[in-house]
């Protein structure tokens, strides 16, 4: 008759021989959780439904190459802008908050396979924050934790310093995704705003400022 104890090897009980007996080595520790992996199609169709927003890019050589492409699950995504060669490029996508001089801010940084930072993408008031939220929920994005006032002071100043010694700097502009969905076949577009509230353009300008980025229209 069963006592209804079950040992699955959870819990260093071994039976070598067939006799009875523990084993008094450690048990192995779970492995460290892996990379999220991003669902491209689901984040390109997330981005249409954003609204506006503000997308920080660098100018490099390569960016009159296009239209791009990435492979999705099912079909691909065609990249139809040459700011959006950074979207190409990028193995993972991270969620960054931060308390400002200008009040709370929320950002995605684009990462390559060395982990650096490529793009940027920031809410802005004009866009649908429940289209954010579900973004960020629904797409495989990795949260970095909340940075504190002193430590986003302390980020903005290496920012600053490292981008004067790069030769491409940071371009930044207001813009919305329009997406094109064929069977098979997505193409993502950028595109100016239809329009952009006061206050959305100075969150835009103060971005831009703390970046170091040239806000330029579409």
């Amino acid at each position: 008759m069963s006592d209804g104890f079950h040992d699955d090897g959870r819990y260093g009980y071994s039976e070598p021989g067939g006799g009875s007996g523990f084993d008094y080595r450690q048990p192995a520790l779970p492995s460290a959780p892996a990379a999220m992996q991003v669902d491209w199609g689901r984040f390109a169709d997330s981005l249409s439904r954003l609204g506006t927003v503000l997308w920080l890019f660098r100018v490099g050589s390569g960016d009159g190459v296009f239209p791009r492409a990435r492979l999705l699950q099912r079909g691909v995504l065609l990249l139809d802008h040459p700011a959006l060669a950074a979207f190409s490029g990028s193995v993972q996508v991270e969620a960054h908050s931060a308390i400002t001089a200008h009040g709370p801010r929320e950002w995605l940084e684009f990462l390559d396979s060395q982990s650096v930072c490529i793009a940027r993408l920031y809410l802005l008031p004009d866009a649908d924050y429940l289209a954010w939220d579900a973004m960020l929920s629904d797409c495989g994005i990795a949260r970095a934790a909340p940075q504190a006032p002193s430590r986003w002071r302390a980020h903005a100043a290496f920012m600053r310093c490292a981008l004067r010694r790069l030769r491409s700097s940071w371009q930044a502009r207001a813009v919305r995704f329009p997406l094109l969905r064929l069977p098979c076949l997505h193409v993502l577009g950028m595109r100016a705003p239809t329009a952009l509230s006061e206050l959305g353009r100075q969150l835009a300008l103060a971005i831009a400022d703390d970046e170091r980025a040239s806000l330029n229209a579409f």
